[in-house]
């Protein structure tokens, strides 16, 4: 069996790592104010333990499997059309998940689905690019997106203000900013346009550089160049993790400061702050790295199947599905109250202790429906759906 043919646990456990993330998070912070006696787990959940790291593991995966399915299906003309087709889907899936599930007034935020659909079809762009270019591009995106910040007041799509994490404020003063209200933007063409390309929750820039970067690492997967390549990666992860940190540490001893458009800067994640890049890239590719040399360093051995790897497999191959049905299963009860009752609980249903034990019994109860789901082969799951979708446009060619 050849290369591109094997199964990438690391991959399927850094999934599932990710999913699990935003799961954890998501529940406590749109369900809980995290106020009070609540204000330690709502950080750990929201941040040390949720989805600031999953969301770029998530994304940081989209590029390492594009390379990964080039290898294996080669770059012919239908290749380049299917991923065209794929990225458009998941594009207007994204769409019609924040139209839907989350509301119309929140459907120009640019989730973190618009993203996907919309990278997979640029990282076409990447696949005769040199990994020298492609990491240039991404060094040039990283050091130029906090001054395109400073020519538009992002502030005031973001609440008015950026305050001080709680809790962890206390230990380390002006450390992480929360944005004081979710972000607001599509109000004009104008502002829709600017969301999508800089100041929107998943905006291209500067989040473009993890998919790019991941199908720099895939590249050198399908090559057979990782396990030469890997202490550099780790040494190379190891030092932006520290250096996200260090620079986050200086930048909340300043006086005052630019969350979007500084350098020297406390970490934020919405809008991602230069600090934050680094911190998160840095563990992406030390988590990556490490799980590769765990599972798929040496894909001739033998190794037991545990119930974890067996989880986490099972997680990552309805990772579309878990994305937008642990939003929907909570989402939709809320708009019912709210229709019923004209009172929107939105962060007020119940305590973080309440909404983090319920994440955790969704995550334990995934895994027997998606089982269960399997035995009729997933059918009407959102991956059945892409699937479907490009069988159509296969049969659909001359």
């Amino acid at each position: 069996m050849i290369m591109a043919m094997q199964r990438n646990d690391s991959v399927d456990v850094l999934r599932a790592l990710a999913l699990i993330g935003m799961v954890i998070c998501h529940y406590p912070i749109f369900l809980s104010s995290g106020t009070g006696s609540d204000a330690m787990l709502y950080f750990f959940t929201n941040h040390l333990m949720g989805g600031d790291c999953g969301a770029s593991w998530f994304v940081f995966l989209v590029g390492l499997c594009q390379a990964l399915s080039m290898k294996k299906r080669g770059t012919a003309p239908d290749d380049v059309s299917r991923v065209i087709v794929r990225g458009a889907t998941i594009f207007v899936i994204g769409l019609l998940f924040l139209l839907i599930i989350q509301g119309y007034e929140e459907m120009w935020d640019w989730d973190i689905l618009t993203f996907i659909g919309a990278v997979t079809i640029i990282l076409l762009l990447c696949r005769r690019a040199p990994a020298s270019t492609l990491l240039l591009f991404c060094t040039l995106v990283f050091f130029s997106t906090p001054w395109l910040r400073s020519f538009i007041d992002i502030t005031i799509f973001y609440g008015g203000k950026f305050e001080s994490v709680r809790w962890i404020s206390d230990f380390f003063p002006n450390i992480i900013f929360d944005p004081a209200q979710d972000y607001d933007g599509g109000k004009t063409v104008f502002h829709t346009l600017i969301g999508f390309l800089l100041i929107g929750q998943f905006p291209l820039l500067p989040w473009i550089i993890f998919p790019i970067v991941g199908f720099v690492v895939g590249r050198r997967m399908t090559q057979n160049r990782l396990a030469a390549d890997s202490p550099f990666i780790l040494i190379i992860g190891i030092m932006f993790t520290f250096m996200g940190l260090f620079a986050a540490n200086a930048g909340s001893m300043r006086s005052a400061f630019s969350v979007a458009n500084d350098y020297i800067i406390p970490l934020s994640f919405y809008p991602i702050s230069f600090s934050m890049v680094m911190l998160l890239m840095g563990i992406a590719l030390t988590m990556f790295i490490t799980l590769w040399r765990v599972y798929d360093a040496r894909p001739d051995s033998t190794k037991k199947t545990g119930v974890f790897l067996t989880y986490c497999r099972q997680i990552s191959k309805y990772s579309l599905t878990i994305y937008i049905t642990h939003f929907a299963l909570f989402f939709i009860p809320l708009r019912m109250v709210q229709l019923a009752t004209g009172k929107y609980y939105l962060r007020e249903a119940m305590s973080t202790p309440a909404a983090f034990a319920l994440a955790v019994i969704l995550l334990i109860l995934y895994y027997p429906l998606l089982k269960s789901w399997d035995k009729v082969g997933g059918k009407y799951s959102f991956e059945w759906l892409l699937a479907k979708l490009l069988s159509m446009h296969r049969q659909g060619r001359p």
